[in-house]
């Protein structure tokens, strides 16, 4: 009888050593998978360049600009999307001398409100992609007659750029 218990107790071992090995060997790559995945995301947030320019806001300038537009001339200044592609063309050279409209190049982080937009614009080979803020202001309500008619104001651009595309 005691040679049956403890040829009992090897075969429950030679079941269990398996599963234990297969536990072990499942918790070793998983943890070097785990590593290897915070290694890749801090070498890619590394590669990462921002720069951010705060563009001037003018009074004078945008309430000379707001009656230009109540007079007929350059109505394209409302439309948010509009003044949006105009202030990426002026700060990428890459999109300089596109005619053709890039709506599929941009899209647009949040619904423009009534008073902030904010637009982003993806370059072709995919290494970079600018960022452009749009602000109506309240005080340009007196030079636009009302809330609606008022031009958008490019206020903000942040141009990001990676060195690979991970």
């Amino acid at each position: 009888m005691n040679a049956n218990a403890t040829n009992g107790n090897a075969r429950t071992i030679r079941q269990i050593l398996p599963v234990i090995l297969r536990v072990t060997c499942f918790l070793v790559l998983w943890t070097l998978g785990a590593s290897t995945m915070t290694v890749v995301e801090a070498r890619s947030k590394s590669a990462e360049r921002r720069q951010v320019k705060q563009l001037p806001v003018n009074h004078a300038r945008i309430e000379n600009l707001q009656r230009w537009v109540n007079a007929g001339h350059d109505t394209w200044c409302r439309d948010p999307k509009s003044v949006a592609l105009a202030t990426v063309r002026g700060i990428s050279s890459e999109f300089a001398n596109y005619d053709f409209e890039l709506a599929s190049l941009s899209t647009s982080d949040t619904r423009p409100s009534a008073t902030k937009a904010v637009y982003t614009f993806h370059s072709l080979d995919g290494h970079s992609f600018y960022r452009i803020t749009l602000r109506r202001f309240g005080w340009q309500i007196k030079a636009a007659g009302s809330p609606g008619s008022r031009v958008w104001v490019p206020v903000r651009a942040e141009t990001i750029t990676r060195d690979s595309l991970n």
